[in-house]
This record gives structure tokens, C-alpha cells and sequence, in this order.
């Protein structure tokens, strides 16, 4: 192979639209990882001039990026506000309990 970063692959037929076959690339291997693709990226895939184009698509992964922190500050918040209603909670039912509430007394 004259360069590492190009590759030979064939082009599969595979299941699609009420199951008619349809044109497939499998792109898989540790040269990816190797070029800057992770497992979890997302990518942009583009046709110019005859040719496919496959790049970082960097716009999706800073959206993720950011409602993933978003979600994680929500989660704290709700975790926090979670165990200041529990401690109320035990609070409340240990002096309910103290005082007799709902015990039937005996004679």
C-alpha cells in the first residue's frame, strides 16, 4: 500500500428499503482511531467533485459536549434537592412517629 492513510475496501450490498439490496462502505480498524476518529465521534460525510468526503463534524460533537454538562449540572441539582427533601422527610416522620401519630394508644 503506497500510503498508510489510504485504504482499498469494498463496496457491500446489504439489506435497505423494503429489503432491496443497497450500496454499503464499511469503514472499521484501528488506522481510524490512528487518524482521530473515536468510538462515539460524529462525522460529516460529504460528496464534491465524484468524491466522498468523511471529516470530524467538530459543530455536533461541541453541542453534545455542552448538553452533556448541562445534563450532568441538572443531575447534582436534582441530586442535591433529592436528599434535602429525604432529610425532611426523616425529619418529619421521626417527629410524627414521636408523637403517637397514627399508633392506636393502648388502654
Amino acid at each position: 500500500m503506497a500510503n498508510k492513510n489510504t485504504r482499498i475496501v469494498k463496496i457491500y450490498g446489504m439489506s435497505g428499503y423494503k429489503y432491496q439490496a443497497t450500496p454499503t462502505i464499511m469503514l472499521k480498524g484501528k488506522w481510524l482511531e490512528e487518524l482521530g476518529f473515536e468510538i462515539g465521534d460524529y462525522v460529516s460525510v460529504k460528496c464534491e467533485n465524484g468524491k466522498i468526503v468523511i471529516e470530524p463534524d467538530t459543530e455536533r460533537a461541541e453541542i453534545k459536549k455542552a448538553e452533556q454538562e448541562f445534563m450532568e449540572r441538572e443531575m447534582a441539582n436534582l441530586q442535591k434537592r433529592f436528599r434535602k427533601e429525604q432529610e425532611k422527610l426523616r425529619t418529619q416522620f421521626v417527629a410524627e412517629n414521636g408523637t403517637g401519630y397514627g399508633v392506636a394508644k393502648e388502654a
